[in-house]
């Protein structure tokens, strides 16, 4: 055998070889989480304070009125009154009222989809709840706005007044900072989520008739100077609750015959 002939052997040998390797090799594939995946954090890390940006558009009522870039919608089903965000079809019920004649600044009845969800205070200072509105459908005749009885159980914004039967307050030194322990119940795979003191949390929940309880329940994972103890109790409460009952713009949580927490139903704090 010749020199040309040898080295080629030897080189068509090692390729041959290095091939056999890499086929013999397993291959890295990435599998699914068995559970919701959390988020962690420093210890020093402050809480997390990015706006929601999910629910579901809910057919409104309510009295909505504008002038000076300061849009304002009173929902006929609490009463309450809340800034609307100037966004996407929004601007469809911005050009009604203005081409109604009315004179700027009063109030004119609107059917509505929206959602309330949290959005960047516009003087920088945490958060406020807004009206997004999904689809403008129509200017209405009537200028009253009655509340309903009883608030909506869910697609509701609801604070945390009360847990354990200790009232919830902001402790921060400037507490319009601070976001407000609260949840949302939406209709759409029955799904739970807010803010619980420090961290964000989501899960489950199943209704039938007053029967009321959560499950499935996950949290991002930060520490915070303030809002941990609250954070637990409030946790806790959902873990327990068998039943609910609604009475006017106030939810209160049962473990049994026992009232774990109460909620009020607010758009803007």
């Amino acid at each position: 055998m010749n020199t040309k002939t040898f080295l080629t052997t030897v080189l068509l040998a090692v390729l041959l070889f290095g091939c056999g390797k890499e086929q013999d090799q397993p291959v890295q594939t990435a599998e699914a989480p068995a559970q919701l995946v959390v988020e962690d954090a420093a210890s020093d890390s402050a809480p997390d304070s990015t706006p929601q940006a999910d629910g579901e558009a809910t057919p409104l009522e309510g009295l909505f009125s504008y002038m000076a870039d300061a849009p304002q919608f009173k929902d006929c089903r609490t009463g309450k009154a809340f800034p609307v965000a100037m966004a996407g079809p929004y601007i469809e019920l911005e050009n009604a009222y203005l081409n109604s004649g009315i004179v700027p600044g009063e109030s004119i009845k609107v059917s509505l989809e929206g959602r309330f969800l949290e959005r960047p205070n516009p003087d920088g200072k945490g958060n406020k709840i807004m009206l997004i509105v999904d689809s403008f459908i129509e200017l209405m005749d009537s200028t009253g706005c009655t509340p309903t009885a009883d608030a909506e159980l869910v697609n509701t914004y609801w604070r945390l007044v009360e847990v354990n039967g200790v009232a919830v307050v902001l402790q921060q030194d400037e507490p319009e900072v601070q976001r407000e322990p609260h949840m949302v119940l939406s209709i759409e795979d029955s799904r739970v989520h807010g803010f619980s003191g420090c961290n964000n949390f989501f899960g489950k929940y199943q209704l039938e008739n007053d029967s009321l309880t959560f499950s499935a329940l996950g949290s991002t994972m930060m520490a915070c100077p303030q809002g941990m103890d609250t954070e637990q109790a409030f946790l806790n409460a959902l873990g327990e609750t068998t039943r609910a009952e609604v009475s006017g713009l106030f939810l209160d949580l049962y473990a049994g015959d026992s009232k774990t927490a109460r909620f009020e139903a607010v758009y803007l704090p």
